[in-house]
This record gives structure tokens, sequence and C-alpha cells, in this order.
């Protein structure tokens, strides 16, 4: 009875197990069937990146790693990686990686590809991340790291670089020295690296640091300093860029303040042979003054003469010039190539300049304003000296007239005849010429002429030298033939009469009367209307100028009229 009672229990729990076990069967092949209808095997390549290494110790790359899924139906090639700084548009490309990118990187199905990248193109530089860090504010932020294939969608991740910030505080002093200065770098506190330092190099300054740099550390929140020697005289601006072994590039642009000084000019007095001038002019964009202290000059054989030495320093403000007497007798170095160095406080030198001492023999003309007379039309004078510091005697070999060429015969058209001479040092001779000048007027409307007028030295070897002397040709004479006081009412006034003479060749427009009155330094000038005051050959004009002449009364006056023509004349006129 009992045992029946068992056997059917256990039955039945058979049963239910039986049961339990059909229906989840059941209900994994109805899901199975059912899910079909609405679950798909992706159609395209998807990429996936799944993980982006950055170093803090090794910027100079990162590496990034892109899934192609098992389930993608094809390999996927990657044409692209860019980077951005998150929530900006501009993207950053990649140009440089392992494997190559140059033709794709091929990412087969079911596989992971590890891509070390090392250039990022920004603007026209190709830089490192360690770059981007340091130098263009990426320190601490986020980034999306963007890669592209013609198979699959873009794939993007974000990461976050390291923040490590240097500061770079320079001094260049241009008051103190062109040839030092001082750059100070300062590891930020919040750094996530101690820094070691690989290389510095200012731009355009060629320097040597008084420490070893490479290899220097920074530890988070210190700072080093490094003093330079090299010359940046003349650098207007410069970048300096730090590089370190952790591959962070950091730069800093710095504008300079700069004194900018030339020699403007050497002169030779050859009355005086005992020395010469050199003229420096310190540019009115320097910064502040320039202190000279010597000065050198070098012979074209290149011997140095003694120095010029300034003590103490002759300062030179902006915008300025000074002239610096150069003691040294140059009589025995006639025609030589001198090259000149100015030096100066600051520690730089002016670019040399290049001057000639005076010829060994030297011509003047003495009576330069008077060798064209309008009344001899067809002949001039010209007295020609041997100055008294030429070596030698001279000779008159041949007078030319520049622009057309013409020789004046020496026999006929010059007298006394060529060659003439000798003309020793301190000696000078009167030749009469013939030539029509004023139909070299006519001929070129051209009032200026450059006579040539060669010589030969006295002794032999005989040395030839030619000189030029350019004249303005007169084209008419005016005189002042009397100042008179006149009074109008209650004004006052000069009444001049000007007179053009009858061998003038030209009319005259009067361009303005000047007045100089006796211990006024400032002239008074009074300007005529243009085209208004004509004068015609041989004819008198009578002038009316206001001019309160009782105020000056006892003094004397010159009374100067000048024309457009650049011709004038001067009275002088007592005030009673």
């Amino acid at each position: 009875m009992n045992v029946r009672i068992e056997v059917k229990a256990a039955s039945t729990l058979v049963i239910l197990f039986l049961m339990i076990i059909s229906a989840i069967v059941g209900g994994i092949i109805s899901y199975a069937f059912t899910i079909a209808y609405y679950t798909k095997k992706p159609q395209g390549t998807t990429l996936t990146i799944t993980d982006v290494y950055i170093s803090k110790e090794n910027t100079n790359l990162f590496t990034i790693s892109v899934l192609n899924p098992s389930y993608s139906p094809t390999d996927a090639t990657i044409s692209r990686i860019a980077i951005s700084l998150e929530r900006e548009t501009q993207l950053y490309d990649v140009i440089e990686t392992e494997p190559s990118i140059g033709n794709g990187i091929v990412v087969p199905i079911g596989e992971s590809k590890n891509i070390t990248c090392i250039k990022i193109k920004k603007d026209n530089a190709n830089v490192t991340l360690g770059e981007l860090i340091g130098s263009y504010d990426f320190a601490g932020k986020n980034i999306i790291v963007h890669v592209f294939s013609q198979d699959s969608a873009a794939a993007n991740i974000r990461a976050r670089v390291p923040y490590v910030k240097l500061d770079i505080a320079e001094k260049f002093d241009s008051k103190f020295s062109f040839k030092t200065f001082n750059i100070t770098l300062t590891n930020s506190p919040q750094s996530e690296v101690n820094i070691t330092l690989s290389d510095m190099l200012i731009g355009g300054v060629d320097a040597q640091a008084n420490g070893t740099i490479r290899g220097t550390v920074i530890p988070k929140g210190e700072h080093v300093c490094f003093m330079f020697n090299g010359s940046w005289h003349g650098v207007a601006k410069t970048s300096i860029i730090v590089y370190t072994e952790q591959g962070y590039v950091f730069r800093k642009e710095i504008e300079l303040r700069n004194v900018y000084v030339a020699i403007q000019n050497v002169s030779f007095d050859i009355e005086n042979r005992d020395y010469f001038n050199v003229t420096i002019f310190n540019f009115a964009e320097s910064a502040h003054y320039a202190n000279l202290t010597m000065i050198k000059c070098r012979l074209d054989n290149g011997t140095y003469i003694p120095e010029k030495l300034c003590d103490p320093p002759v300062g030179i403000a902006p915008n300025s010039t000074v002239t610096i007497r150069y003691d040294w007798n140059w009589a025995k170095y006639r025609g030589r190539s001198i090259t000149i160095v100015a030096y100066f406080l600051q520690d730089f030198e002016t670019t040399s300049y290049t001057g000639i001492t005076p010829p060994p023999i030297i011509v003047k003309v003495l009576n330069e304003t008077s060798v064209f007379n309008l009344q001899d039309k067809e002949h001039f004078n010209i007295t020609i000296q041997n100055h008294a510091s030429s070596l030698e005697a001279i000779k008159i070999t041949q007078i030319k007239i520049k622009r057309t060429g013409q020789l004046l015969n020496g026999t006929t058209e010059v007298n006394p005849q060529l060659p003439c001479g000798p003309i020793a040092p301190g000696e000078s001779k009167t030749l009469k010429c013939t030539f029509d000048w004023v139909n070299y007027i006519k001929n070129y409307d051209d009032r200026n002429l450059t006579l040539s007028i060669n010589v030969t030295t006295n002794t032999a070897p005989l040395i030839s030298h030619s000189f030029d002397f350019i004249f303005i040709l007169p084209v008419a004479e005016l005189n002042i033939t009397s100042v008179e006081l006149a009074e109008v009412g209650e004004m006052k006034y000069l009444n001049i009469t000007i007179k053009s003479k009858n061998y003038s060749l030209w009319n005259l427009t009067l361009a303005k009367i000047i007045v100089t009155v006796q211990n006024l330094t400032v002239p008074l000038e009074y300007v005529f209307p243009k085209n208004q005051a004509l004068i015609s050959v041989g004819s008198e004009v009578v002038l009316l100028c206001p001019f309160d002449w009782q105020k000056y009364s006892g003094k004397d006056l010159t009374v100067t009229v000048v024309s457009d023509e650049h011709v004038g004349a001067s009275r002088v006129y007592h005030i009673p």
C-alpha cells in the first residue's frame, strides 16, 4: 500500500520536471524564430577606436588602437587620422604614422591595429603632440581623435593630454649689452612631469649658454636661469624655442629693443692734412642713446692706423648725429681706400664704411661764380688752381664740354695755349677760352654745363688726372637801383626799383623779396603771386613792399630779390 503511494509521487515529479524543460526549450525556439524578423547582421564595415595611449614622459608620439569587428562584411582601409580640441571644429591631420598612412592602413575583419601617430600638420608646420601641448595651448585639454575610412563611418574617441607648462622669461637689456642676455625657465607647479631639457634655440642669434642645457632637469614648481653670450644687435623679432627629452616643445615670440647706428660720412678737409672727420648717425627708430667708445680705421693693404678712443664715451641720441675728429696725417696716403668701423659701449659696432683719402693732385676753380659773363657770350675765363696740398706741379692738357664731348682747341681756343704749365702747388693760372655758351643754352635748353679738365703731373712718370666742374650758365642780370622809404596814410612801405640789364638773355618772373634787418635773426619775406611780377630784358620795375621801417631806425637793411629762374640781386640800405 505504502509502496504504491511513493511510486505515484515520483512519477508526478518527473512529469513536472519534463514540463518545465519543455517550456524553456519551446521559449528559446520561439524567440529564435521571432527575433530573426527584427535583428539583422550589419551591412557595412564599422571601425571602432578602442584606446588612445598618450605617455606624459614621451609626447613625441601617441598610439591609437582601431578595431574592425568580426561581424564587419569587409576589411577596412584607414585613409585619414586627425585630432581636434574638444568642442572645436578645427581638424589637425596626422601626416606621419607607423605603419605609414600614405597609401592607407588596412584593418582586416575581426582584427585590431595599433597605429603610432608621430607628426601632425598645424598650419604650415609639421609638429608633434608635445609641441601642440607646449606651444599651442593644448596642455591639460581633451582632444578628439578622428579616424576616417572610405569603407566605414568615421570613428571618434576622446582623450586627455598631459598638463605641462613652462614659463619663458627673457631679459635682453640693450642699454647694457647687445652681446649678453638671460633666459629663465620655470616649470609650473601644476605640471604633471619634471622637465628635462634637450636644447634651446634663439632665432637669428648665434649664442652660447654659460651652462649645459642638455640634461638639465627642472622639477615641478622650480626654475633655472641661463646666461647667453652672443650678439643680438639688429634682431628686431625672435623666437625662443625650448626642447625637452619628454617631447614637449615650448616657444615664445618676442620683440627686441634695438639701436640702429651708421657711419653717415667721412670727410677730409684739404686745408688740414692732420685729421679727418667721421659723422655718425643714430636713427630715429633707435630705442635710446648709443655711446661711442672707439673708431677703427684700416687701410686698403690691411694695415690699421691708430684707433680713435672716446673717453668718456660720446652719447648719440636717437635721430641725431655726432662728428668725431680722427687725428691722422693723411698727407702721404693719397687716393687710398680706408675702411672705418665705430664701436659702442653697448657691445655693438656699425657696419663698415669705405672712404677715399684725397687724391695726390687737387685742382680747384677759384672764380666759380664769374667764369661765364653775360657781357661776353662767346668766351669764358676760368682760373684753375693747383691746390697747396697737391704733391707736385701739374700741366693743364685738355678742356672738354662733357655733354657734347667737344674739345676746345688748345692752340686756337685756349689762351694761353695747352698744355699750360707747370703750375706748382698753391699756384693758379687763368685761361681765356673761346666757346659760344649762349648757343649751348639754346640747343639743349639747359643752363647746367660741365667742364672736364685734364691735367698731368709734371715729372715722370706722367700721370693723368681728370676733374669735372659744374656751372650754372647766367641768363639774366638784375640790379636793385634804389631803395626808398614810402608812407601812404598810416602804412609804411619800401619802394624798391629793380632793373634787368640790357645784355640779359631771358625775361624773368620775380618770386620774392627778402628783407634782412641788422641784428634780426629771422628775415622778412614777401612772396609775389605766381607769374604776376614780370620783368623783361632791359626794363625796370618798381615794387612796393609793406614794411614798418620806423621801428628799425638807424639800422641797415639788406634787400634781396629772387626770380623763379634763380637769378637774384641784393642791396644794403641804411634807415635814417
